[in-house]
């Protein structure tokens, strides 16, 4: 077990053996009383105000076929509201837990979770065990409104109450928890179940509240035992933190520790874009990806059509490698396709053969304007993944928010992410619109100067980053601001739009492709929605995804994305994630850190291996100290076509690395080095007068 993992599981005797935490608790200072009309209703006298609940794996009585696990609730917050129809309401809130999300019903929390699944089970079966209950009178529950949108004018919260449960009889819910869950891949080749369990339930006509402060579930998934080949180590770290059962069932989903196994589609308008695209296939085959190109213009220009050829394939990628795709072109040539929400959305061509945010593929989208937008957004991606000494200001993030509801709301939400304790700690600025002299210009001089990821939390629209009224000098950060950018190519940033409609690309140039195309400068990628979202929801997205890059070091963007949005589904509901999208390259890693600089012997060594050969290499940083399990690809095109070397490793403890090199003819050799942090390296050799039908050992 990792030191990060035993330093946040948490030990806990619960009716029993002693066994791990499956949750962790990551905040430095006790919790505290809020200041926002909340009061604590405790139930364990022995723990303050906004203790989490405990989330405890039995692993005495878990195996393949069941996972067994206890819930301890020490309270929860209660506020109290005034509904439009003259009553007051009690709105009910549990630490770390969601809410039912039904419109109308009473808004009652639940908590969501994952089980891997290592048997041919089709379906889970929850039974539950209630402990210690306490029944509290008194309860008018508040019930789940239409939410408050991020949109470019006001969209408040709308009251809804669904009037046959509040006039019925009995519990509501009349269950203990979802009782049966399907069991369907999950990280693409996991078979997973998603349950919910509801401690919490109320009777509308006595007005009495159940809570189940102390409840063990039991949750079966019998069948054949299944075999699985290893898959990554980037999916596994995944698994990790996706499942609750994970120790309990991980000898049952091995991870391959020698290499990285991946594939990469690009999808482009014409052939016209493989000149311009030949970079970036060329440095992902050195990072380990087997690449295909296929032009639109021989697969079709709709959603389905596209989707089709995405899903044809996805089919034949091997389960165990990790799937990525690149989307290249405007929505006149790749459309957005439509969610089951109705929103416009990328995420369906990374689901291409069901229509879930449980993606197969991990997608992002370069909504070029021909080929020279292209070759500019490709040289500027480039430039940041395979050439970090250029670039400066990595370890900076600025926290960018709209005045509304300050201190609260906007600005709270930032003030989350900048108060909570991180792995890795980054410096923040922040540039909140309440605070007087926060003008547009000071958003442009950050850019400019250098910053890693810049995060916006607030008001948007398809024209504007951020709306007229952002700040008391009610400016508006438009076109003009982002085309009188001067930040260079070397410090482009990453930059997250937790708003409405940025990247709504039917308008033409939306704000986020304005980010993106501006030439040598602008943004390296632009994460933001299609259309309004919901607010509530985005604050739990802005504050996940600095959790999953800065504390759970989840580096590469769309699996941050990926874990992001799971976590905020399951606090909040997944519609908010269909309208979400990403510009840019899925497979770039956010840099956390300013970089070391990487050394590696291959051009010292390459002079005395001119064929065929076996390298023993050395990668380390520009202290001289070894980088410990960084890989190692090296790819060298056949001038008959196909790939004469493809090949990756992954190096020691020492940072050596025990390499193929089945070079037979003269060309460049490529290679490539990261270190899972965001370092890396990419370059090529010159291979020559090469010595056929030997092999020499280096």
């Amino acid at each position: 077990m990792n030191a990060k993992l035993v330093r946040c599981l948490s030990l806990a005797l619960i009716a029993g053996p002693l066994v791990l935490a499956a949750t962790c608790h990551h905040s430095t200072k006790p919790p505290e009383k809020p200041d926002d009309g909340r009061t604590w209703t405790q139930l364990d006298p022995g723990k303050p105000p906004g203790t989490p609940v405990d989330v405890v794996v039995n692993r005495n009585a878990s195996d393949e076929t069941k996972t067994t696990f206890d819930l301890a609730i020490h309270g929860f917050w209660v506020k109290e509201r005034q509904g439009p129809d003259g009553r007051t309401y009690q709105q009910i809130e549990i630490p770390g837990f969601g809410s039912i999300d039904e419109t109308g019903a009473p808004d009652l929390p639940v908590f969501r979770f994952d089980l891997a699944v290592p048997t041919d089970a089709r379906q889970a079966t929850l039974e539950a065990e209630p402990i210690d209950i306490r029944n509290l009178p008194g309860f008018l529950v508040w019930p789940q409104v239409v939410p408050e949108l991020d949109a470019n004018v006001s969209s408040p919260e709308r009251f809804v109450r669904d009037e046959k449960i509040y006039a019925s009889q009995g519990l509501w819910p009349a269950s203990e928890g979802r009782e049966e869950s399907r069991v369907t891949p999950r990280l693409r080749s996991i078979p997973a179940a998603q349950g919910e369990v509801w401690p919490v339930r109320w009777n509308p006509a006595t007005g009495e509240l159940r809570v189940a402060t102390h409840a063990r579930y039991t949750v079966r998934h019998a069948g054949e035992r299944l075999e699985s080949k290893p898959m990554t180590r980037e999916r596994g770290r995944l698994a990790e933190l996706a499942f609750l059962n994970w120790d309990v069932v991980r000898e049952r989903f091995p991870i391959e520790l020698s290499y990285y196994d991946a594939e990469f589609l690009i999808l482009y308008p014409d052939a016209g874009y493989a000149d311009e695209l030949a970079p970036f296939v060329a440095q992902k085959k050195a990072r380990g990806f087997r690449v295909t190109q296929r032009a639109l213009d021989q697969i079709g220009s709709t959603c389905g059509q596209i989707r089709g050829a995405i899903a044809a394939w996805e089919a034949g990628v091997p389960a165990w490698r990790d799937a990525y795709a690149l989307l290249v072109g405007d929505v006149d040539e790749i459309p957005l396709c439509t969610a089951p929400t109705g929103d416009p959305t990328d995420d369906l061509y990374g689901s291409p053969s069901g229509d879930d945010l449980s993606e197969e593929v991990y997608i992002g989208r370069l909504s070029v304007d021909g080929e020279a937008d292209a070759a500019n957004q490709i040289a500027k991606i480039l430039a940041y993944e395979d050439h970090p000494s250029l670039f400066c200001c990595y370890d900076k993030v600025g926290l960018w928010a709209h005045q509304e509801g300050a201190p609260g709301k906007y600005v709270g939400a930032h003030e989350t992410v900048r108060t909570a304790s991180y792995d890795v700690t980054p410096v923040f600025t922040t540039y909140y619109g309440s605070v007087a002299g926060v003008i547009d210009s000071n958003i442009n001089a950050r850019v400019d100067a250098g910053v890693g990821v810049l995060a916006y939390r607030g008001h948007g629209s398809e024209d504007e980053t951020a709306i007229p009224g952002w700040n008391l000098a009610n400016e508006a950060y438009d076109s003009g601001d982002v085309t009188s950018l001067a930040n260079t190519v070397a410090r482009s940033p990453v930059v997250w739009s937790f708003a409405c409609s940025n990247t709504g690309l039917s308008t033409s140039d939306s704000i986020s492709e304005l980010w993106m195309e501006q030439p040598n400068r602008g943004a390296v990628s632009y994460y933001g929605a299609t259309v309004p979202s919901g607010t509530a929801q985005n604050h739990v997205l802005d504050e996940w995804m600095f959790k999953a890059v800065y504390d759970e070091g989840i580096v590469t963007q769309s699996q941050a994305i990926e874990r992001a949005e799971a976590q905020m589904a399951a606090l909040s509901g997944s519609g908010n994630a269909w309208m979400y999208l990403l510009l840019g390259d899925p497979d770039l890693q956010v840099r956390r850190r300013n970089p070391l600089k990487i050394r590696f012997d291959l051009d010292r060594q390459w002079v005395r291996c001119a064929g065929p050969c076996e390298l023993i290499l050395t990668v380390i940083d520009e202290r001289g100290d070894p980088i410990a399990e960084a890989l190692v690809g090296l790819w060298k095109p056949s001038p008959r076509g196909g790939d004469e070397v493809f090949v990756n490793r992954y190096a020691d403890k020492n940072g050596r690395v025990k390499i193929e090199v089945p070079a037979t003819t003269a060309g460049k050799l490529f290679y490539s080095v990261e270190d899972g942090q965001g370092n890396s390296l990419f370059g090529a050799v010159e291979v020559a007068e090469p010595v056929y039908g030997k092999k020499a050992k280096m």
